[in-house]
C-alpha cells in the first residue's frame, strides 16, 4: 500500500473549505479512508446554518443515486440466494405491454447498467412535484419544471417527429394554467404510482432507443422497477430487503429509506436550494418519489457509507459484477451494475457513483489500487462532489489537485473544425425536463451549449469526432457525444441520459 503525503489532512481540509466558499455550500460531510484506518472523517459548515448546527459523521443526508449501488447489491445478495438471475428478462415479473415487440426485452442486468434501451421520461418529475408544493423556495420551480412536460410533444420519446422546439415548449408550458397543471400531474403521478402502473405506462408511452445492451443511457425507471422485481420475488418492501441484506449485516443503523424517521433524528441535515436569485435559503421540503426508492430514496451518514465503502473495497464475487465494464458510458469511463468505473487514471481505476436532488450532492468511490475509499455528503444541489472525490484521490496519489478523468483541451481537434460540427448544431430533448440541451454555433466558429432547466449557457469546443467538451465556471469539463444513424444522420445527443434531436 503506498505511503499517502504527509500534509494529506491539511490539503483535504483546504479543498473542502475552497469549496464550501466557492458554493456558499450550508454543509458538507467528507471521509476518506483505507480498510483500517480513517484518514479524516470530519464535518465542515452546518448541517442547519440558521440553528448553527454542525455537520458530523452521524448526520444523516440524502444521497440521492448513491442508491443505486445498493439496488444492485441487493439484487446480487437476492441472486445468491436463487431468487433472481441477472438474465431474467424483466417481463417475467412485470407486464411492460408490447415495450420490445421487436425484440428480445431486457433483463434484470439491462436496467441495472443502463442499458435496457428505455428513454429517459418524466416519472420522476410526476412523482416528486407535490412533495414541493409547500416549499418556500422549490414550490414555483418545481411546478414550472413539471409543466414542461405537460407541452404537446415534450415527453422526447422516439418517433422525434412532431416534436416542438424548445422554445415553444417553455411557451406552451408557461401559458399553462397552474389549476390544470395540477390536476393533470396528479393524474400522471398516480397512472405511474405503482409498479404496474409504471411498467404500463412505459409499454403505452415509449419506444426503446436501442435493442437491449447496446446503447447506455441513464434510467431512473429501470432501477425503481428493479426494486419492484425484487419486492414480487421476495415478497416484502425493498427497503426491508435492502436492510435484510446489505444495511444490517454492514451495521448501518442510521441509514434509512423512510423520510419520517430522518425528521425525527436529532442530527439529519436541513436542505437548501438556491432562489431565483442564486441565494442559498433554507428549503425544507424533501422530494419524495413513492415507488422510486431503488433510484435515489436512500438517507445515510459518513459513517454508514464508509462501512459500505469498505465492503466494496474489500471486493468479493458480487463486487466483481458491480464493477465489471457493461458499457462506456463517458470517454474513459464504463458503467457496471449500479457503479461508473473511470479507466487508466495516472494508473488507477475510481469506482465511484454520484446522486443529486433538491438538497443533495453525494459521492462515493474508491482506488483499488491505492486501498483509499471516499464519502462526500453535501446538503445543497450542483455542489460538484464528484469532483471533489477525485481532488481526494489525487491528493492521496500525489496528483495536481483540479486534474479530472475527463480533460480534453481546446484546439487539438482542429481538424474536425466548423464543418464537421456544422451537422451536430441544434436542440436535443429527453422526456425529463432537465435532460435538454442546445449546441450553437458562434459567428467565428465557436461552440456552446445551453443546457438543462433552468438552463445554464457554457462555452463548448469540439474535442474529437461527434464529441464536444463542455466548460463549466469552475474549469470542470463534461463530453457531450452525438450519435448517428445507419445512414450517417445525427438522430440524438448523449450526456449520461440520450436526448433526441429535435
Amino acid at each position: 500500500m503506498p505511503a499517502f503525503p504527509s500534509d494529506l489532512t491539511n490539503t483535504l481540509t483546504d479543498l473542502v473549505d475552497a469549496l464550501l466558499a466557492r458554493t456558499d455550500a450550508p454543509g458538507l460531510g467528507l471521509s476518506v479512508f483505507t480498510a483500517d484506518s480513517i484518514l479524516l472523517e470530519r464535518g465542515f459548515g452546518r448541517r442547519d446554518r440558521e440553528s448553527y448546527l454542525p455537520v458530523t459523521p452521524a448526520t444523516i443526508f440524502g444521497v440521492a443515486s448513491i442508491t443505486k449501488s445498493l439496488t444492485a447489491l441487493t439484487t446480487l445478495r437476492l441472486r445468491a440466494r436463487g431468487l433472481v438471475d441477472l438474465g431474467d428478462p424483466v417481463t417475467r415479473y412485470l407486464d411492460f405491454g408490447s415495450l420490445w415487440r421487436d425484440g428480445p426485452a431486457a433483463t434484470l442486468a439491462h436496467f441495472l447498467s443502463h442499458t435496457s434501451g428505455l428513454p429517459a421520461t418524466p416519472t420522476m418529475t410526476w412523482l416528486r412535484h407535490a412533495s414541493q408544493l409547500e416549499d418556500p423556495v422549490t414550490a414555483g420551480p418545481a411546478l414550472a419544471e413539471a409543466k414542461l412536460t405537460l407541452a404537446p410533444g415534450a415527453i422526447g420519446m422516439p418517433p422525434a417527429d412532431g416534436h416542438l422546439g424548445l422554445d415553444a415548449v417553455d411557451a406552451a408550458a408557461a401559458a399553462m394554467e397552474d389549476g390544470a397543471a395540477l390536476d393533470r400531474l396528479a393524474a400522471l403521478a398516480a397512472e405511474v404510482g405503482s409498479f404496474e402502473g409504471m411498467a404500463g405506462w412505459l409499454g403505452r408511452n415509449a419506444r426503446p432507443l436501442a435493442a437491449p445492451g447496446e446503447l447506455y443511457s441513464y434510467s431512473n425507471d429501470a432501477f425503481c422497477l428493479v426494486g419492484g422485481i425484487l419486492e414480487g420475488v421476495a415478497g416484502a418492501p425493498f427497503a426491508a430487503l435492502a436492510e435484510r441484506e446489505v444495511l444490517g449485516p454492514l451495521g448501518m443503523r442510521r441509514s434509512r429509506f423512510d423520510l419520517e424517521g430522518v425528521l425525527a433524528d436529532a442530527d439529519h441535515a436541513t436542505l437548501y436550494a438556491r432562489d431565483a436569485t442564486g441565494a442559498v435559503r433554507r428549503s425544507p421540503a424533501w422530494e419524495t418519489t413513492g415507488v422510486m426508492q431503488g433510484g435515489g430514496m436512500l438517507k445515510s451518514t459518513l459513517q454508514d457509507l464508509r462501512a459500505y465503502v469498505r465492503h466494496l473495497l474489500a471486493g468479493g464475487p458480487a463486487v466483481a459484477e458491480m464493477t465489471r465494464p457493461r458499457a462506456d458510458s463517458a470517454p474513459g469511463a464504463a458503467y457496471g451494475l449500479g457503479l461508473s468505473v473511470v479507466r487508466d487514471y495516472h494508473g488507477l481505476t475510481i469506482v465511484k457513483h454520484g446522486g443529486s436532488l433538491k438538497g443533495v450532492s453525494s459521492a462515493i468511490g474508491f482506488v483499488p489500487e491505492l486501498g483509499v475509499g471516499v464519502v462526500v455528503l453535501c446538503n445543497l444541489a450542483g455542489v460538484p462532489a464528484e469532483q471533489l472525490l477525485v481532488d481526494v484521490v489525487n491528493a492521496c496519489a500525489g496528483l495536481p489537485l483540479g486534474g479530472s478523468p475527463y480533460a480534453p483541451e481546446p484546439g487539438v481537434a482542429a481538424d474536425h473544425a466548423a464543418a464537421e460540427h456544422a451537422d451536430l448544431i441544434g436542440e436535443y430533448l429527453s422526456g425529463e425536463p432537465y435532460g435538454r440541451l442546445r449546441l450553437l454555433a458562434d459567428a467565428d466558429g465557436g461552440l456552446r451549449v445551453v443546457a438543462g432547466w433552468p438552463e445554464a449557457e457554457l462555452p463548448a469546443f469540439l474535442a474529437g469526432p461527434d464529441e464536444v467538451a463542455v466548460t463549466y465556471p469552475d474549469g470542470r469539463r463534461s463530453a457531450v457525444r452525438f450519435l448517428r444513424d445507419e445512414a450517417g444522420k445525427v438522430w440524438s445527443a448523449q450526456a449520461g441520459r440520450v436526448m433526441l434531436r429535435l
